[in-house]
């Protein structure tokens, strides 16, 4: 199978399975959530943030560096077992640590929460390496199908306990079931088991390329998630579990929107690092299509965020109808910042990776810190108008990465920002024209209207980009791909 096919199945592929995993994981949040209370729901976003970033960090760098040299076992080695040492210092450290947090937050509770979900950082590390090794031959059918049957153990698990009145309970079983089954099925399908240690000077390459990624890893999770720490301080920890579930949405719709392309950017930057020229336009490529997906979904779910937080968790959570809307804004800085890190990293600037991450991170815990106090609404146009800020940030890494001017890419996202406004303000008009219609009626209204406006204004402003796009994904997955 050539690159292009490769890529794009493996998208399409990628695509299809997050879609079914997060509607089931949706269906299951929903029922949570239905008899879950916003205090129980911010204690374990503080507890999940504090020790997912304890996960991330300690097995961070072993997929890139699978995948930077497929087939290399010895590098397998290095990358398993780093890692596995590092998780198990994090693990020690969080147990160890966990009722100084109780303390800081406030919350009693939450030390016991720690120090069960501390075993998440070591279970981690055994699923790392085969997902990386599946990645690597372009899988990703297998790959999204594990992760599919993760979700629905894990929720299935979580349910029982959660009607029963084990609320907390259930939000930490259905996380560690979810690794369990992943690690396993993961190792199978790959044909992976722990290898033996390898060899000191071995060992000490897979801490070097790793680092940095460590590193980055940090500030990427507080940039993505984390910063719910820092909002924990600065806001009551009911109105930090409606923040959370908006959040939350805003992840999901990031993932089902680019996650599938972001996947096999690093296998096919891999493939093309040593042309320049053809780097430049495989990004210029994927980009496209990436940005025009992402400014698309954004459009339809700010539009109908209303119908879409209230038919999916009850009333109860209607605070974070707003948040949601706004959050959907913050489109254009996640479509550039998923391509900067396996660009950077495939063309071996790590370092650059980390700097850039902790730029990134820096300007997004300034924004929480001090707009959470005003209230959950204030949080979200901080973070939107932080975003845009961040688009500079990120051409300037791009420019190195791709060691040329961003400008071309750059301006792929002018149209889709100009279609994301006017679809955005068309199903305001629409939705305030009918303001009687039922849930169901705003959803389809206010998605139908948003939608549509995107798409013909794409098509009228650049008629011949969208039909070259087509072209190229057609190609791409039926077989005239190059």
């Amino acid at each position: 199978m050539n690159l292009a096919r490769g890529a794009a199945r493996g998208a399409a592929w990628s695509f299809a399975t997050v879609v079914a995993e997060r509607s089931f994981g949706f269906i299951i949040l929903g029922l949570l959530l239905r008899v879950i209370p916003a205090s129980v729901v911010g204690l374990i976003a503080i507890a999940s943030a504090i020790s997912d970033l304890a996960r991330l960090v300690a097995n961070s760098g072993a997929g890139e560096q699978v995948q930077a040299s497929p087939g290399d076992r010895s590098v397998e080695a290095a990358a398993f077992w780093s890692q596995f040492l590092a998780s198990l210092l994090f693990m020690a450290v969080l147990f160890a640590a966990a009722p100084f947090f109780a303390a800081l937050y406030g919350q009693p509770v939450l030390s016991l929460a720690l120090r069960a979900m501390a075993l998440n950082v070591v279970l981690t590390a055994f699923l790392i390496v085969p997902s990386a090794r599946l990645a690597s031959q372009f899988r990703f059918k297998v790959v999204g199908l594990i992760s599919l049957g993760s979700t629905i153990t894990g929720g299935l698990v979580a349910l029982p306990c959660a009607f029963t009145g084990h609320g907390v309970a259930a939000l930490i079983a259905q996380r560690t079931v979810g690794i369990v089954f992943y690690a396993v099925v993961a190792s199978i399908a790959a044909g992976w088991v722990p290898p033996r240690p390898p060899p000191l000077p071995v060992l000490r390459e897979g801490f070097r390329f790793s680092f940095p990624l460590m590193q980055a890893a940090l500030v990427d999770y507080i940039a993505v998630t984390g910063y719910v720490m820092l909002a924990g301080l600065r806001m009551p920890v009911a109105a930090l579990g409606e923040f959370r579930i908006a959040q939350r949405l805003f992840e999901v719709l990031q993932e089902v929107a680019f996650l599938p392309a972001r996947n096999v950017f690093m296998p096919v930057l891999v493939a093309v690092r040593h042309d320049p020229a053809r780097r430049f336009e495989t990004t210029r490529q994927m980009l496209d299509l990436l940005s025009m997906v992402i400014f698309l979904v954004s459009a339809v779910c700010g539009a109908a965020a209303k119908p879409i937080v209230l038919l999916m968790f009850g009333p109860r959570w209607e605070a974070a109808v707003p948040v949601f809307a706004v959050l959907t804004l913050m489109a254009p800085a996640a479509a550039l910042y998923s391509v900067v890190n396996p660009l950077l990293t495939t063309a071996g600037r790590t370092r650059l990776v980390s700097r850039y991450a902790w730029a990134n991170a820096a300007t997004i815990a300034a924004a929480v810190w001090f707009a959470a106090p005003y209230g959950l609404l204030a949080l979200a146009w901080a973070l939107a108008a932080r975003g845009v800020l961040g688009v500079g940030l990120f051409a300037l890494a791009m420019r190195q990465g791709l060691e040329r001017p961003a400008g071309p890419i750059l301006r792929l996202l002018v149209l889709p920002c100009l279609a994301l406004a006017a679809a955005r303000l068309a199903a305001w008009g629409a939705l305030a024209i009918e303001p009687g219609l039922p849930l169901l009626g705003q959803l389809g209204l206010g998605g139908a209207v948003a939608g549509g406006v995107f798409v013909l204004l794409a098509m009228g402003l650049a008629p011949r980009r969208m039909r070259e796009m087509s072209y190229r994904l057609h190609s791409a997955l039926l077989g005239a791909g190059e």
